[in-house]
Formats: C-alpha cells, sequence, structure tokens
C-alpha cells in the first residue's frame, strides 16, 4: 500500500506525496480539492405562470439576500420559458430576457416558496424570493419593482411568427456551467424582462414561468 508523506491545507486544496506502488517507485505529488464551505441549505424557488404586463419593462422574479444576513447565497442556475398566445411580426421587439444584480429589497409583487432539495434542511430567514405573479395566469396586485443594477447575463426572448405547427420548448438558461453568482448581504438578482415593444411585444395574454436554484452556505 503507497505511503503518504507531506500532507498540507492550503486554501481549498490538500496537497502532499505519496510513494508508489513498488519498492522501486519514487514520490508523487497529489492535490485534493476540498470544498470550503459549510453548506446549510439548497433550495429551488418557482413562479406562477406570469402574464406579460404589455409594458417596454417588467419585473418578473427576483430572489434577495437580507442586511446583516448571516449566510452567503450562491445562484447556480436560472431559467425562464415563456408560452406565447399572439402572433408577432418582425417589426415587434420581444423582450430581451436580462439578469441583473440589485440591492434595495424589492417592493409589491408576490412572496413566493422557497422549496427545499434536501427537506432535512431550513432556509435561512434572510433569504426571500419574490414574482409578478400572485397565482397562476393571475398578475400580482401591484407590479414588482426592483431597482436594478448591473447586467450579469442577457438573451433575446423568442418570436411566434406564424399560429400554424406547434411552439417549441424554448427555455432559456441561465448560468449552467459557469461560476456561480454569489450574493452577499443586501444584494440579489432579478428576471427583467426589457425594451420590448409597448403593448404588442410582451402582451397580457402571454404567460412567463421561471425558476432558481441557489445554495446557502457559510465559510469555515
Amino acid at each position: 500500500m503507497p505511503d503518504i508523506d507531506s500532507t498540507s491545507v492550503s486554501g481549498v486544496e490538500v496537497r502532499g506525496y505519496r510513494r508508489g506502488a513498488n519498492a522501486t517507485d519514487g514520490w508523487d505529488q497529489y492535490v485534493i480539492p476540498v470544498e470550503n464551505k459549510i453548506v446549510s441549505y439548497r433550495g429551488r424557488v418557482t413562479s406562477f405562470m406570469t402574464p406579460g404586463r404589455a409594458a417596454i419593462v417588467q419585473r418578473v422574479m427576483a430572489i434577495h439576500n437580507a442586511t446583516g444576513s448571516t449566510v452567503l447565497v450562491d445562484v447556480n442556475r436560472i431559467k425562464v420559458d415563456i408560452l406565447q398566445t399572439a402572433v408577432k411580426a418582425v417589426t415587434v421587439i420581444t423582450p430581451v430576457i436580462r439578469i441583473r444584480r440589485f440591492t434595495a429589497i424589492p417592493t409589491n409583487g408576490t412572496t413566493l416558496t422557497k422549496v427545499p432539495v434536501d427537506t432535512t434542511l431550513s432556509s435561512d430567514a434572510s433569504v426571500t424570493a419574490w414574482g409578478d405573479a400572485s397565482a397562476d395566469n393571475t398578475g400580482s396586485g401591484t407590479t414588482l419593482t426592483v431597482t436594478v443594477g448591473d447586467v450579469l447575463s442577457q438573451t433575446q426572448g423568442p418570436r411566434v411568427f406564424t399560429a400554424v405547427g406547434y411552439e417549441p420548448v424554448d427555455t432559456a438558461p441561465f448560468f449552467i456551467g459557469e461560476p456561480d453568482i454569489v450574493l452577499r448581504a443586501l444584494e440579489g438578482v432579478v428576471v427583467s424582462l426589457e425594451a420590448a415593444t409597448v403593448t404588442t411585444g410582451n402582451p397580457a395574454t402571454d404567460r412567463w414561468t421561471m425558476s432558481i436554484d441557489w445554495t446557502e452556505y457559510t465559510r469555515p
């Protein structure tokens, strides 16, 4: 069995040297990755089927880590999908789907239910999610309002040119396979629909559905 010697821990790696299986083998360096965080919760939140607001801009879903929070939040994945109910001419601009940072706590909208991936874990009360619908196909009584900051990612929303045939799955995934977005205390991200042609670009008959996956943790 190989000997192990000179083991040390540095940052998020364990480094050291070990002797090969045979007596004539030399010493080989090895590196073992170590997760340098204590995970307290892994969760997911999904929106209701959210009607468009027939406006240039609409904030449709947000997650926020409150002031004074003792946890960090990694946003691992965001998915956005749209069901279109109206044919849109080439001159009609559909919304740009943007993921933006923000700091101030959102106002209005509807608080959404956090669902654990592991039911034995509990989310920190500092982490809250909102949507712009109070039930499927029902917009919130007052529009979700967020003072937005920098854009983290974006993609153009799809357009139905004709009602012939069927609408394919047109989910827009964000941050899959990319580094996590970290939310510290007083930070959040919002799914924002922007730059649409008024009334026809994001009509009230269209439906948006979204989900956010995240991890809560502390550093040792």
